[in-house]
């Protein structure tokens, strides 16, 4: 494959409101759009979508990263797929959301020259629609998709609050089941009594509910309580999480492909998690629409049929290219799609 230029443009999108997590707020999110051109008509497009707190690389040293890499390219030679993705890995070996935005171009230039989608052509078995769960934010007003998976933030409010809210939002939706995240806020014995208030509800899983969590924590809340732990920033904070899925202690892992790096790296952790029939949901990392749709096509691929955190309208009302899906959709379909669907 000759390339015949690589092209980037660096964008601010500012957030439908101010989001939290248990890192960060962000008002607003630092993107890179990545253009891979074959031909004039050709293109493949990627995103590197870092997320203060989650990522360790800064977002100048993605400039200097891509700099080099574009620098590191001869537009004359004839580049087989796998010297082209070893060239990535090359020069991204410490910046893993330009190796995730980079994969995604190439993976968009691939899918498009073989007039498939990039999900089908990570997987035959892939699925053809992504179900989305929801996010109670509570400027929003009460969801109205269809979709009856909701997270709900623990901690923000205190436990009465949180129940009021929640009885609100089944007033709205009675068979919404929640997903709660807890951002490590409480010690053991407290999240006993909260999960003990909530336990009245229906609920998916409680995602990072201790602090400073450890096998031993780990342990004695399982043998305490009878519910499913998820994990998130402990992916990234160099916590023990292999050894916790090993020894069958948690029982999700919520990924944020686009931080988390390579689509290698992705299938590599999903293929351990799946060995040890631990469940992977997919996240957000606040990306615009290439990212999410990139994302959205690894959820295909691994067609778990499972709801991930995936609907960008939760968090923009500007985009890069209109998204092709609707803000109230539960789901979208990507059985006819080429390439990214962009």
């Amino acid at each position: 494959m000759k390339l015949k230029k690589i092209e980037y443009q660096s964008c601010i999108f500012d957030l439908k409101q101010n989001f939290s997590n248990a890192k960060n707020q962000y008002a607003n999110k630092e993107i890179v759009i990545i253009k891979i051109y074959v031909s004039q008509s050709l293109i493949g497009y990627g995103e590197a979508s870092p997320l203060q707190g989650f990522s360790k690389e800064s977002f100048q040293e993605i400039i200097w990263g891509l700099e080099s890499f574009i620098a590191g390219i001869d537009f004359n030679c004839d580049y087989s797929i796998d010297e082209f993705f070893n060239l990535i890995s090359i020069h991204c070996e410490k910046l893993p959301s330009l190796h995730f935005g980079l994969d995604t171009a190439m993976y968009d230039l691939l899918s498009k020259m073989q007039a498939t989608s990039i999900s089908k052509l990570l997987s035959k078995q892939n699925a053809n629609t992504v179900s989305f769960s929801n996010i109670y934010i509570k400027k929003n007003n009460i969801p109205i998709n269809k979709n009856n998976i909701l997270k709900y933030k623990l901690g923000i409010n205190n436990t009465n609050e949180d129940i009021k809210n929640i009885k609100k939002l089944l007033s709205s939706n009675p068979l919404l089941k929640f997903r709660f995240d807890a951002n490590q806020n409480y010690i053991l014995a407290d999240f006993i009594r909260i999960v003990n208030e909530l336990k009245q509800f229906e609920i998916d899983y409680f995602e990072e509910p201790i602090t400073k969590p450890s096998n031993k924590k780990l342990k004695d809340l399982k043998s305490e309580l009878d519910i499913k732990i998820a994990i998130d920033e402990s992916l990234y904070n160099g916590s023990n999480y292999i050894s916790w899925i090993e020894n069958n202690l948690i029982d999700i892992v919520i990924i944020k492909p686009s931080v988390w790096g390579s689509y290698k790296k992705f299938f590599h952790l999903y293929n351990f998690c799946k060995k040890h029939h631990v469940k992977m949901i997919l996240s957000s990392a606040l990306e615009n629409n290439i990212g999410n749709m990139a994302t959205i096509h690894l959820a295909a691929s691994i067609n778990n049929q499972l709801a991930h955190g995936l609907n960008i309208h939760n968090f923009y009302d500007n985009f890069i290219y209109s998204p092709i899906y609707k803000e109230n959709d539960s789901h979208i379909n990507i059985e006819n799609i080429i390439g990214l669907g962009i």
